[in-house]
């Protein structure tokens, strides 16, 4: 293990906290100003271009594709820079989309115009390997090597088609030589990393993404990957911060880091002790340490220590956020108007944090008052119109609470239109529709993502359905499954309470 370099553990939690980006106004208005441009002149090459950058940029891959092939119809042949911007461009959307073949058409094509683009041999490469053909992706980053010698970029594609090919042996030398090209580079151990991830090494995976951490003053460079690779192996990435830890003159970054993984990991004990230790250290006196604390707590149901450590996060911070974390804790504990009071402090906090309507919301419907519920979740909606949650709890309420079936078959059918790629989404339309008479469709989706997503999280989300909706045999099932492969939340399998969406019918069966 390397030397690890102080790290800011705020920007670290900031990193390991944040998720998808909407898009921010000022890019809203920049692509309507290109739409605006475009409906006057569809034939706009340029604007075309720029908006298919600003698609892809954004993740919008069908339409930086689409927008790719139109400006291609209409540039002219002799613009042949701009012609191979485009093909470039049209390959990595299509590569996005998983069209490899596709993509590997637009890229020869960008070569044709420019055999010389090395960012454009470097795409080459990592196409084919898509399409399995190691042998060709070889010969593609070697001839990198004739365009900037000592290419680090050529190394690592050459050892990750060494890898395919089971020529580990070739690899190894390889990724020696990735590390003397730019020993100083964070981004040289995320690279290293990501080989030993396909030579099947996950703890020397995390070993590098870890130093790349300690190199990176703001913190970015090999958090995500390590982040991804302990969702899948949290053991072996535990495995490599213990030796961190040990080694580091930062012990409480190593110590942060951990606790943070192994609180997504659902590692909740690990994760109590490592924030217990942090908190006690000089650096560790955070509202941010004992938040996190608290949330490990709370999934252990440890409710009254859960308390305990989110009001030391409270007395220095009392942000919506922790003041929405005692509410739920409290409602768990079945403190229901000590939960409306936290809750409305937290509203009070924050006026756009909708995870404090939520709270209340769920603390309103505990006390069986409906209209301040539907208050609250009107405002929640309002927030962010596409949470499911929100829509759910307010049918939840109108159903149950106000006597308004209408209302809430309109929340439903809402939440029935919404895209559900992760299980606690499909779940939640799964719910929807078992609520609006669809239940074979509802039984179908739930079916089909266990086919294909079985993690614990996973088959607790799907007990949970099937708990809703009077399976219980299934859901004893698969909640045992979950717990015995490692689902470790006991508060979401023991005393969680939200509307629908719990194991009550079955909580008193799971050991």
């Amino acid at each position: 293990m390397k030397f690890l370099r102080p790290i800011c553990a705020i920007a670290l939690f900031a990193a390991l906290s944040c998720g998808a980006q909407k898009i921010d106004p000022i890019t809203q208005a920049v692509l309507k100003g290109y739409t605006e441009i475009l409906d006057k002149n569809p034939k706009d090459y340029e604007t075309l271009y720029e908006r298919a950058s600003q698609y892809l940029q954004l993740g919008m891959y069908p339409e930086a594709m689409t927008d790719a092939q139109n400006a291609l119809k209409f540039t002219p042949q002799k613009n042949s820079d701009l012609r191979e911007s485009e093909y470039s461009m049209l390959a990595s959307a299509s590569a996005a989309l998983g069209d490899y073949n596709a993509a590997l058409e637009a890229i020869n094509n960008a070569l044709a115009l420019s055999p010389t683009n090395y960012l454009n041999v470097y795409k080459k490469g990592n196409i084919l390997l898509e399409l399995n053909r190691p042998d060709e992706a070889y010969r593609t980053f070697s001839s990198m090597q004739s365009l900037k010698s000592r290419s680090q970029e050529a190394y690592y594609g050459m050892a990750k088609a060494c890898i395919r090919q089971g020529n580990f042996s070739e690899a190894e030398t390889l990724m020696k030589e990735i590390e003397t090209a730019a020993p100083t580079n964070p981004q040289t151990f995320c690279r290293l990393g990501n080989l030993f991830e396909e030579m099947n090494q996950p703890e020397n995976a995390a070993a590098n993404y870890i130093v790349a951490i300690s190199m990176d003053n703001r913190g970015n460079a090999g958090l995500q990957e390590l982040t991804n690779l302990a969702s899948t192996n949290y053991k072996a990435v535990a495995s490599a911060l213990d030796f961190a830890i040990d080694k580091s003159s930062n012990k409480p970054m190593m110590l942060f880091l951990k606790g943070s993984l192994a609180n997504r990991a659902g590692a909740y004990s690990d994760a109590e002790t490592c924030f217990s230790r942090l908190s006690t250290l000089p650096d560790g006196n955070t509202a941010g340490v004992y938040a996190a604390l608290a949330e490990a707590r709370f999934a252990q149901n440890e409710l009254p220590n859960a308390i305990e450590a989110v009001n030391k996060a409270i007395a220095i911070k009392p942000s919506a956020a922790n003041l929405a974390l005692k509410a739920d804790i409290e409602l768990a504990m079945d403190n229901t108007y000590g939960a409306i009071a936290d809750a409305t402090e937290a509203m009070r906090a924050d006026a756009n944090d909708i995870d404090a309507y939520l709270a209340a919301a769920k603390a309103y419907i505990q006390a069986g008052k409906g209209k301040e519920a539907t208050d609250v979740l009107n405002q929640a909606v309002m927030l962010n119109p596409d949470n499911t949650l929100a829509l759910l709890l307010r049918a939840y309420t109108n159903q149950e609470l106000n006597n308004n079936p209408k209302a809430a078959t309109g929340d439903f059918n809402r939440i029935i239109l919404e895209e559900a790629s992760s299980f606690p989404a499909i779940t939640i339309k799964a719910i929807a529709q078992s609520k609006t008479g669809k239940k074979l469709d509802a039984d179908d989706a739930v079916k089909n993502a266990l086919d294909s997503n079985t993690t614990p999280e996973d088959l607790y989300w799907a007990a949970v359905y099937y708990a809703q909706t009077g399976n219980l045999d299934r859901a004893k099932e698969l909640a045992d499954k979950a717990v015995y492969d490692g689902y470790m939340n006991k508060h979401m399998l023991k005393s969680s309470h939200t509307p629908w969406l719990n194991l009550t019918p079955i909580a008193h069966l799971i050991k």
